[in-house]
């Protein structure tokens, strides 16, 4: 065998994520000079980024015997990845919950704006609203929502099924729940999807009105694959003012709205800092920078959160906010989230 046949043959093993297809079938040419390698790959935006596929295959051209340099650029194209019969089924699967009512992911640009927190919040004051109401944590990197509910004890199983555990009227399940707390996870796109995938369906969720999904930050492989194999009911963007903020929000509006996912609307984080003893609001991060971009992309505004000690020391201690300071003016702007949610699913009840 040549090396150009064990390129192609270290190529074919690297399976493309949801294309149902190996990096080989991108290959567009490949020339090899003197241990010198040049990869011409067709750029597939929905399937993987170029920092993606330019690792996978340096990668792959590098594990073989003789490279010596790989080089690789892209050819943009439209057109879908021809397909092969796959020995196995492919890892993504389209999901189905049909005890679910409203499945809702909640999303941000970048790290940092508190989506976490708003997700914990957020599905808490539907729970006090009398909906029933789980929250599955799919930000595999950063797991939060465990340390948020104050949640320590591993899921058990049953029937094959892993229990979700129940805090503060809220059926939990978490990938921070399965492993050490102090354990990284060091997976790479194909895993993620995989991994999320398989936590939310192999969990025994019960009849719900809602079921919150706490994304990771950015449009990765998660956020597609769940736009792409769960059929979702609507989004919430989370965003704080400034503008290195809004403008990755941005990317995952375009993002979600290119996969035909309603945006309920955009929930502006840490919008100002109230004085607990004289009620001067400042907008520490900016001002207006929320508002201004719902009216932009034409979704409502649902609530502008201030800065509160007080929601970070309920994060702290695993009570949400709605919880330990329900008539809280930050607890207030959680549950006009909540009624806004609560009037979307009438709407879609009357479809």
């Amino acid at each position: 065998m040549n090396l150009h046949q064990e390129l192609h043959k270290a190529l074919t093993n690297v399976e493309i994520p949801r294309a149902h297809s190996s990096l080989s079938e991108l290959v567009e040419e490949m020339t090899v000079e003197n241990g010198r390698v040049s990869i011409r790959v067709k750029l597939l935006p929905a399937y993987a980024s170029k920092s993606q596929l330019r690792a996978w295959a340096e990668q792959a051209a590098r594990s073989v015997p003789g490279v010596t340099a790989v080089e690789v650029s892209f050819a943009q194209t439209q057109a879908a990845p021809p397909r092969r019969q796959p020995q196995t089924p492919h890892p993504t699967k389209q999901l189905e919950f049909p005890q679910i009512k409203n499945i809702i992911a909640v999303f941000s640009g970048k790290g940092g704006v508190g989506k976490s927190t708003v997700s914990v919040n957020v599905a808490a004051a539907l729970a006090q609203q009398g909906a029933r109401v789980g929250l599955f944590d799919a930000d595999v990197h950063g797991p939060n929502i465990p340390n948020l509910l104050g949640l320590a004890e591993q899921p058990k199983v049953q029937d094959g099924k892993l229990l979700p555990l129940y805090k503060h009227g809220l059926y939990a399940m978490s990938i921070g729940l399965l492993v050490g707390s102090g354990d990284p996870l060091i997976w790479r796109g194909p895993m993620i999807s995989k991994a999320i995938n398989e936590l939310l369906d192999t969990t025994a969720w019960p009849d719900l009105d809602y079921l919150i999904l706490d994304l990771p930050p950015g449009t990765g492989d998660a956020q597609l694959g769940l736009a792409q194999d769960l059929k979702l009911s609507g989004a919430l963007a989370v965003t704080t003012p400034q503008e290195v903020a809004l403008s990755d929000v941005r990317r995952g509006l375009s993002a979600f709205q290119k996969f035909g996912i309603p945006i309920l609307g955009l929930i502006e984080n840490m919008a100002y800092y109230l004085c607990p003893k004289c009620g001067h609001r400042e907008y520490i991060f900016g001002r207006g920078g929320g508002e201004a971009e719902a009216r932009k992309q034409s979704i409502p505004l649902l609530a502008q959160i201030p800065l509160d000690p007080k929601l970070r020391e309920g994060g702290d201690a695993g009570v949400p906010i709605v919880v330990a300071e329900p008539t809280s003016p930050t607890a207030l702007e959680f549950k006009k989230i909540a009624e806004a949610l609560d009037n979307f699913q009438k709407e879609r009840e009357k479809l």
